[in-house]
């Protein structure tokens, strides 16, 4: 195999690559043998036929194509090995000769990455502060959870729970077209419901018992969950069977006994809310923080990253993306509102709209294993198990064994080995920029040689400052 190599910016390189007779022979002797078992040859049993027959009917030409997907495969693999080359991505391969065959293989390196001055970054972090309006609205939710429903006489209010038969539908040319049909449904109208059209919920309202009513809700020109309804007038008619409403506790002790595992007063029950939203709140302020910081470090970094990396990433991102629209995979309302922007939207406008979101998680990856790489950060087995046992004992009894099953896996643990690197990463750039000054890592070799020193940066501000 004849390879010549010659690098390019940024990060790729061309290989030309040539294969002689004796190496192409052992490729066209295992697409013979692959193709001959499906081939229908007078005279010959399937799989029967000898390669000379199969050649003087299809011609070497045929051979030569069954067996180019895995021939560039293999040798551009053994050219990227003999060159030594740190591969990054998969690379494209172009046929520039059919026979003898030869390659032209554009090779995707592992991206370079100067951090530059990132010792320099600093980022304010913020202050939590749990308020006395945090912890009853979680209170109050608790509340609302453990509510008794209890049947009441009167018209129907928003949160009632109700049992509901409703009949729903659209004119269209004089004829009905159904779009909601439900029979002694339990239901609660909600303010805001948008499903089955927006107001639905509000013509709930006011209803009599046991009273067949009939009203009618002007659909939004602009109701993109179902467009075939938008702009027009949706007729509904509803009986209402029962009203139930909630008869809500006493916040008292007896209620602080009664969540979870019980508390012994009003008092202590607030006091683990309060812990609560500090943990998550502190957890979600040091995401946020972390994010400030990452992109401040990739405004000063220079990046050399090869287009194919990039195309790669963004074709994998865009058909995840799809994929989990399709199949109404939404974590977060941003999530939603990208799905209804994208079905107005092109392919191409799809890929390009998505391409700077890749390109920055690019960065933010490769700037984590920079730093992890230049620090020497390395997961250990030991702490591996450590994560996993934590998993463990935040998932519970019924899931600890089915957790450590999925772990023996070693790919799975090289998974979480990484995840284990970036997070020591950026705990690493988090450390830097939560200095006040650039001089602070001298003050700090300087104070613990005088423990006088330390008294002045020790304190700790507290919520009221």
């Amino acid at each position: 195999m004849k390879v010549s190599s010659e690098l390019r910016s940024p990060r790729e390189a061309v290989l030309t690559i040539g294969i002689d007779e004796m190496e192409v022979e052992p490729y066209l002797d295992q697409a013979y043998r692959q193709a001959v078992r499906r081939l229908n040859i007078p005279g010959f049993r399937k799989g029967k036929a000898p390669r000379r027959i199969v050649e003087q009917m299809f011609g070497r030409e045929y051979l030569i194509n069954e067996a180019l997907d895995n021939m560039i495969q293999e040798v551009t693999s053994k050219a990227v090995e003999q060159e030594g080359l740190d591969l990054g991505g998969v690379p494209s391969v172009s046929v520039e000769q059919f026979d003898p065959p030869s390659f032209v293989a554009t090779v995707p390196l592992v991206p370079t990455v100067d951090l530059g001055d990132f010792k320099s970054v600093r980022v304010e972090k913020r202050e939590v502060e749990i308020k006395d309006e945090q912890v009853d609205s979680v209170l109050e939710q608790v509340r609302q959870e453990q509510a008794i429903w209890e049947p009441v006489e009167g018209n129907v209010q928003l949160d009632d729970l109700i049992e509901l038969t409703v009949y729903g539908w659209i004119d269209e040319d004089g004829e009905r077209r159904e779009i909601v049909k439900s029979e002694s449904t339990e239901y609660i109208p909600r303010e805001g419901t948008r499903l089955p059209v927006p107001g639905f919920d509000e013509g709930l309202v006011g209803l009599s018992q046991e009273k067949k009513a009939e009203f009618t809700v002007e659909v939004p020109a602009d109701f993109p969950e179902n467009p075939e309804y938008a702009g027009r007038k949706a007729v509904f008619e509803a009986t209402v069977h029962q009203v139930k409403r909630k008869t809500l506790p006493a916040v008292d002790d007896e209620f602080a006994k009664g969540v979870g595992d019980g508390f012994e007063s009003m008092k202590l029950l607030r006091e683990s809310v309060t812990d609560d939203l500090r943990q998550r709140e502190e957890q979600a302020a040091k995401s946020i923080y972390q994010d400030e910081i990452l992109a401040k470090v990739i405004e000063g970094a220079t990046f050399e990253i090869s287009p194919i990396i990039i195309d790669h990433e963004l074709e994998y991102y865009v058909h995840g993306r799809l994929d989990d629209f399709k199949t109404g995979r939404f974590t977060s309302m941003e999530d939603y509102q990208q799905a209804i922007a994208w079905q107005a939207m092109s392919e191409e406008d799809i890929h390009e709209e998505s391409r700077p979101r890749v390109e920055d998680r690019l960065k933010r990856s490769h700037v984590l294993r920079t730093v992890a790489k230049e620090q020497g950060f390395e997961p250990s087995e030991a702490r591996i198990d450590a994560e996993i046992e934590k998993m463990v004992g935040e998932s519970g009894d019924d899931a600890a064994e089915q957790i450590r099953t999925v772990f023996q896996d070693i790919e799975r643990r090289e998974s979480l080995g990484r995840v284990l690197v970036n997070r020591q990463s950026l705990d690493f750039l988090s450390d830097i920029a939560g200095q006040t000054t650039k001089s602070t890592p001298k003050a700090k070799a300087t104070a613990t040689k005088k423990p006088a020193a330390k008294k002045t940066p020790a304190k700790k501000p507290t919520a009221s400052e």
